[in-house]
């Protein structure tokens, strides 16, 4: 007796494959447009220099919305990989149909981070002569250790989306017209290869979290080993950034996750628990980074040195006191209504989870910001404070980097499949079995 996919279940999964509508015309011609925005942008900055964006030093912001940018992003790969391990680690099945989706998450998120990395050098050309003349300077950068640890997770994600693919692949490459693509694909793919595949995915899942946790560690020391920056430089920085960005990756996917299911009416496979489960994971979330930032306003607001205390008043009375409480609001908005929809299942919404994970996720850019910022405008020396200004050249590469993203996204879903068919048959067939 079959417990598969059913034919009508199979054909659902594969319309991204196998119909394009107009609607995606549309977009993608958008996003080619905003590209080509984002192509001039960058040329243009490259041809003028640095000079041209709202950066500038001694009093203002050597780090702007470029580095705002990469933190963010490296924020939310957080939960990409993490969620599709814990997935396969903990036989998480209803949630299946969201390994996929969180794998490229992380990955679009990582590239996008590096073109953030990119953008933020002005000449990155000449990266090579800082290289080759400095070497030893450059191996003891924290910066040299960010990158070297982004770079080992995007190896690690991009094989670990191919290797858990693979199956897919092969399934569907008779049935798709660029099928010919997946065979090319699969070099020595063996039918017999599943279980040793599973193994591998396994160990990989376990390997996948150090990793993580390395990586955004690696960027909050970046600042918090920054000990002529106030408000940067502290032992807090590690776990308030991982933190930070487990809730906004859970955050993204849980909004990635419902535009693919209205877009393509996949009410079936991924359900409103889905949704319930990953609320009630950012509500424990987001108290505990709340609980952070109250610690790390009440260590400062009341104790801290005079250059501390100057930049959290600019932060919470001062220039950015907007941002800040924007942040605390959102956030204290998005637990009230994970924790209601957690407590009590007859409110229970899946617009109204997702609509808090979409404020959470906006909350956390403008958190980045003000992590950067007002540290940098309002230095340890005895100048004014200093302001900054995005120009009109950083706002358009800024939005270039998302759509980079988006891109991706619809590039991935309409060439290979976004849903773990292979990972979903074997599910539905053990659970067949088990009710025989």
């Amino acid at each position: 007796m079959d417990h598969g996919l059913s034919q009508k279940q199979k054909d659902l999964l594969l319309r991204p494959l196998t119909h394009t509508g107009r609607y995606f015309y549309i977009i993608f011609g958008i996003c080619l447009v905003l590209l080509g925005w984002f192509v001039y942008a960058w040329y243009y900055q490259l041809q003028n220099g640095l000079a041209v964006t709202g950066l500038e030093t001694p009093v203002g912001a050597s780090w702007g919305l470029y580095l705002v940018n990469f933190v963010f992003f490296i924020g939310i790969t957080h939960a990409g990989i993490a969620i599709a391990a814990a997935i396969r680690l903990f036989k998480l099945h209803d949630y299946a149909a969201l390994a996929r989706m969180a794998e490229l998450v992380t990955i679009l998120s990582l590239m996008a981070a590096g073109v953030c990395i990119i953008l933020d050098m002005g000449r990155p050309d000449r990266i090579f002569n800082v290289i080759l003349n400095y070497p030893q300077r450059v191996l003891s950068s924290p910066l040299v250790w960010d990158i070297t640890a982004i770079t080992t997770y995007l190896v690690f994600a991009v094989t670990y989306l191919y290797i858990e693919m693979r199956a897919d692949l092969a399934m569907l490459a008779g049935k798709i017209r660029w099928g010919w693509l997946y065979r090319r694909l699969l070099p020595a793919y063996n039918p017999g290869e599943r279980k040793r595949v599973e193994r591998i995915v396994f160990w990989a899942s376990i390997f996948n979290f150090p990793i993580m946790v390395m990586v955004h560690t690696t960027v909050a020391w970046i600042f918090g080993l920054q000990v002529g920056r106030p408000e940067w430089y502290s032992a807090i920085k590690g776990p308030y950034y991982v933190f930070g960005a487990v809730l906004t990756g859970v955050a993204t996917v849980v909004v990635v996750a419902a535009i693919y299911r209205k877009l393509f009416h996949w009410e079936e496979f991924i359900k409103p628990l889905v949704f319930r489960g990953l609320g009630r994971f950012l509500c424990w979330t987001s108290i505990f980074y709340l609980y952070f930032i109250l610690s790390d306003f009440m260590t400062i607001k009341y104790a801290g040195p005079l250059p501390e205390l100057k930049v959290m008043q600019a932060k919470t009375e001062g220039d950015f006191a907007f941002l800040y409480w924007f942040e605390v609001i959102s956030l204290a908005i998005g637990f009230t209504v994970y924790l209601i929809n957690t407590v009590f299942n007859k409110v229970f919404r899946v617009w109204s989870t997702v609509a808090a994970s979409a404020l959470i996720v906006i909350a956390l850019w403008v958190g980045r910001y003000i992590i950067v910022i007002p540290s940098l405008v309002n230095p340890f020396l005895p100048f004014p404070a200093g302001s900054y200004h995005p120009t009109w050249v950083e706002w358009s590469l800024t939005g270039g980097a998302f759509v980079i993203v988006v891109f991706g996204f619809m590039a991935f879903t309409k060439v290979l499949p976004i849903i773990p068919f292979s990972e979903m048959e074997s599910i539905l067939e053990e659970k067949g079995e088990k009710k025989e």
